[in-house]
């Protein structure tokens, strides 16, 4: 009962005047500060009333969602090129082995990099500005461009696309390496099996 009527209150209120309300309720009540619901749709409520929500806009939803899919892209990618590091090769192989992996896991880090960089600019900067006003303030961006949207979608299946082939062009260039199934080292030049000594005759 009292929810529901800070919940009103809040619908005529705005600014400091409702932070206050919710203020008082938490205090007054207990509720708010110890039930995780209730915390969660006081501070919806709150930004409906004051504008807060305005400050995730569209652009935000659209960067975040571009950088999960090229980091989970890029994780699949990784975890391939780490299992080509168990392949049995020969000794005089080894280098040639480590080095095919280790140059394809700085391209594809490089590419997601340059992809991450690129959805940025249509969105927002990396470090969450763009370049500063002429007074000093943060330019930032707050709309999506109609086209954006199309282009941060082309970055993002371009990028994963490369990626791929990035794990897949190692996975074949270690493929063609000689390999062998290693075995007991003390067993090397012993016979498949020994065989059984003849009897000795009865005196």
């Amino acid at each position: 009962m009292i929810l529901g009527n800070v919940l009103a209150h809040l619908s005529t209120l705005k600014g400091a005047a409702a932070a206050a309300v919710v203020a008082a309720a938490a205090v007054g009540t207990g509720v708010a500060a110890t039930n995780d619901d209730v915390r969660t749709a006081v501070t919806t409520a709150v930004e409906t009333v004051t504008g807060q929500a305005s400050a995730k806009p569209a652009v935000v939803a659209a960067r975040n969602d571009a950088d999960k899919k090229l980091r989970d892209a890029f994780q699949g990618d990784q975890q391939k090129l780490t299992k080509l590091h168990s392949t049995h090769v020969d000794s005089t192989d080894r280098a040639k082995l480590d080095d095919t992996i280790n140059s394809a896991d700085a391209k594809l880090r490089a590419r997601l990099t340059q992809a991450l960089n690129d959805v940025a600019a249509l969105t927002l900067g990396r470090e969450g500005l763009e370049s500063p006003k002429p007074t000093g303030s943060p330019d930032i961006k707050v709309g999506l461009a109609a086209d954006a949207q199309s282009k941060i979608d082309e970055i993002v299946t371009t990028a994963i696309t490369d990626m791929d082939k990035l794990a897949t062009d190692a996975e074949t260039a270690v493929a063609a390496l000689p390999t062998f199934t290693p075995g007991r080292p003390a067993d090397a030049g012993k016979p498949a099996s020994v065989p059984t000594p003849p009897a000795h005759p009865t005196p």
